[in-house]
């Protein structure tokens, strides 16, 4: 076989946050920002705030906006929400446009100079926001909303929303989990972004994620071979980055056969390899911030069944009543580790959680 047959690019991106070759099932969220930049100032889809478990594409999804925004001459800021994101806006502002004034006008905050005392920082960075706006467009987004120092989203909100009344050329996204994402706009200082267009990102559709894997390896160079994309459809569970891993490590198993058709073993190899990455990438990060009696319940839940299980059978494996292990659910939910799609009955956020604990419930 030719070097360039066996030499073609894998089109899959399994990495964190990296863009894949197309953003499954988001087509409306896309179209509806593109819009809303086309629009101007005061169309709503420029607020937007993001929730969805771990690894179902909320940062792919951010960086998909950030990329449609700088294509219409916007400045665009993405950050991660940990603490000093503030000061990483303002850094990536001032390289952009130096920022030659720190005095604050009636015109940019709509106060008096002696009305109320602003700190440096904030100033600084309401006037290279305002600054950004007025020179082709301001765009932020912020990623892992849960990690976010409240002092710092306030500062942020304050700025974003002061902008936002005077009309300014600016979009704002938010991503974290969904717990996190709903704390935000209940703090009573942040308010307005309860008028931000909430996008709760879920699993994808079967005959998407399948349309997906077969046009994918078509446009790049290979074909699957009958029964390939229904197993790997059903061992991505609907899941964005389980799509990537499977298709990446399928299209390598069979390019280190050097063939230009995916067969069914090569998807069992990129399947059996990609269920090792998904441990390590997503399952062992998300249960180190777990504490030790919330890992007795999530095992005790795994040990219940595979589908929704009941809480008081959970309760009942732990050897506990109902409501002494209540307080280790919510927190769970919370992480969106696990959910409720019904009362008393709680299911795993996250696919092949159960078949982890148990394999490794004694480590």
């Amino acid at each position: 076989m030719g070097c360039g047959k066996m030499a073609r690019i894998n089109p899959f991106k399994p990495t964190a946050g990296m863009n894949p070759p197309e953003l499954i099932g988001r087509d409306e969220i896309l179209d509806d920002f593109i819009e809303a930049l086309e629009n101007g100032p005061g169309a709503p889809d420029r607020l937007l705030r993001v929730s969805g478990v771990r690894g179902v594409g909320k940062t792919v999804l951010l960086n998909a906006l950030g990329d449609m925004a700088r294509e219409r001459g916007f400045h665009v800021v993405d950050v991660a929400a940990n603490a000093g994101f503030c000061d990483r806006i303002l850094g990536a502002l001032s390289r952009e446009r130096e920022v030659s004034s720190l005095s604050i006008s009636p015109s940019v905050l709509g106060v008096s100079l002696g009305a109320v005392e602003i700190s440096k920082s904030a100033t600084r960075l309401g006037e290279a926001m305002h600054q950004a706006s007025r020179s082709g467009g301001l765009f932020i987004t912020l990623d892992e909303i849960q990690d976010a120092p409240l002092d710092e989203m306030r500062e942020l909100g304050n700025e974003i929303q002061l902008l936002v009344r005077q009309g300014a050329n600016v979009a704002f996204a938010f991503a974290g989990l969904p717990a996190s994402v709903d704390g935000i706009v209940v703090d009573e200082a942040l308010t307005f972004l309860q008028r931000a267009k909430h996008i709760g990102l879920s699993r994808l559709a079967d005959f998407e994620v399948e349309d997906s894997f077969e046009e994918t390896m078509m446009r790049a160079g290979k074909n699957a071979a009958p029964g390939v994309s229904d197993l790997l459809t059903s061992s991505s569970m609907g899941y964005p980055f389980m799509v990537q891993l499977v298709g990446y490590y399928t299209w390598q198993a069979a390019s280190r056969r050097g063939s230009d058709a995916v067969e069914l073993c090569d998807a069992q190899k990129g399947i059996a390899t990609a269920r090792k990455s998904f441990d390590s990438m997503v399952i062992e990060p998300a249960l180190r911030r777990v504490s030790g009696k919330q890992f007795e319940y999530l095992v005790a839940m795994a040990r219940c069944g595979s589908d929704a299980v009941s809480t008081g059978d959970i309760a009942r494996e732990m050897g506990s009543d109902p409501a002494s292990v209540g307080s280790y659910r919510r927190r769970l939910v919370d992480a969106a580790l696990i959910e409720a799609p019904s009362y008393g009955m709680v299911s795993f956020a996250i696919p092949y959680m159960r078949e982890y604990l148990l394999e490794h419930a004694r480590e």
